[in-house]
């Protein structure tokens, strides 16, 4: 085990290492589009202020709750107006859109919009949702929450949206007039969590006749809430390796990573975790935990400088890092075949993943 995926890695990262701020002598994001998802609170609108403090000219917020959504868009243009007061410089447009990662219609819906709406170039899209639960919660369509969320709605948004990112590269190519049109850019917040995933669930499902690991992962019997959102985000790493593997040979220039941001307090990721254990939890966030500023300074770094060399890769502190032991071994290998296959049932009737991913945008 290489001392990166190590506990005392873990800490020695949480602890020593801070990310480096991305600033706008640096990176000059005029004229760019991008779209952040979970971004009326934490990482996500953190990053979104960064983001726009880099001259984005049009950010997308696309958000479950879109009352949450506009007090975010407002916060962002005030706080963006407070910063540089009377500079006469036009203000970014920043937009609400809504997407439901607990409903496949939702989501779907979400990317027509992002393909059909007229005059739109999305420069790179930031998947950053994501939901932490002590028990056991169902989502409305019978899957737990954690799972529904972190690993099968957030691989149909990378699914769906990567051959619209490819298309509108493509489009912007030939209408350019500068001659140069950077590559897109689909970057997917994972989590560093991945490596201490127990994942007993592939065992349990391997043992009985018939029974796929979504089954046992919607159990409420067979829930191990402590292990419930690490595997989540191993399934998220086991899907991102089989995507890669996946993607068209030729015709495809969208750059596609993996983050992860660390340890961060002052985030609702964990809000439902309440009471006691809520406190305690709190209170080890923030003795080791990074601000949500510094650890969206990660989700900035994937989207917006990490470039072609960072494709089908895992950034950790802003730069490429070992992967999880499991997800390199033969056995990680079989388990992205088979959750590969469980993904495509699940959404069966939903999407045709292969005839999506074959799909160039030319």
């Amino acid at each position: 085990m290489v001392f990166e995926n190590t506990y005392r890695g873990f800490l020695y990262r949480q602890l020593f290492i801070t990310p480096a701020p991305i600033t706008p002598s640096t990176v000059s994001l005029a004229g760019q589009t991008g779209i952040v998802t979970g971004s009326n609170t934490g990482l996500g609108f953190c990053a979104s202020s960064q983001l726009l403090s880099l001259g984005l000219s049009r950010l997308i917020l696309a958000v479950h709750d879109t009352t949450k959504g506009e007090k975010a868009r407002s916060s962002l243009l005030a706080t963006l107006e407070g910063s540089s007061p009377g500079s006469g410089k036009n203000p970014p447009q920043v937009e609400v859109w809504p997407v439901d990662l607990t409903n496949y219609t939702s989501i779907i819906e979400f990317a027509k919009r992002v393909r059909d709406t007229p005059n739109l170039h999305v420069n790179f899209i930031i998947l950053n949702a994501g939901v932490a639960r002590l028990g056991f919660e169902p989502a409305p369509n019978g899957n737990e929450i954690t799972i529904q969320t972190n690993w099968l709605s957030t691989a149909l948004m990378a699914i769906t949206l990567r051959p619209i990112l490819q298309a509108q590269y493509t489009q912007a190519k030939r209408t350019a007039t500068n001659g140069h049109t950077p590559p897109p850019v689909l970057s997917i917040v994972g989590s560093e969590v991945a490596q201490w995933a127990v994942f007993k669930e592939r065992e349990i499902a391997a043992s009985g006749p018939h029974t796929s690991v979504l089954a046992v992962l919607n159990d409420r019997k067979k829930c191990n809430p402590g292990d419930r959102y690490n595997t989540s985000k191993l399934l998220l790493t086991l899907f991102f390796r089989e995507f890669l593997d996946r993607l068209p040979s030729t015709k495809n220039d969208v750059i596609v990573n993996l983050v992860n941001p660390g340890f961060c307090y002052g985030s609702e990721l964990h809000r439902a975790i309440a009471g006691p254990l809520g406190a305690v939890f709190g209170g080890v966030k923030r003795a080791i935990g990074r601000s949500p500023e510094v650890g969206a300074r990660t989700l900035v770094h994937g989207a917006v400088v990490a470039g072609k060399e960072t494709h089908g890769c895992y950034l950790s502190n802003e730069k490429v890092a070992p992967w999880m032991d499991f997800v390199i071994t033969l056995k990680g290998e079989q388990a992205a075949h088979e959750m590969w296959k469980e993904l495509s049932e699940e959404l069966e009737g939903v999407i045709n993943i292969d005839g999506v991913m074959e799909q160039t945008g030319v």
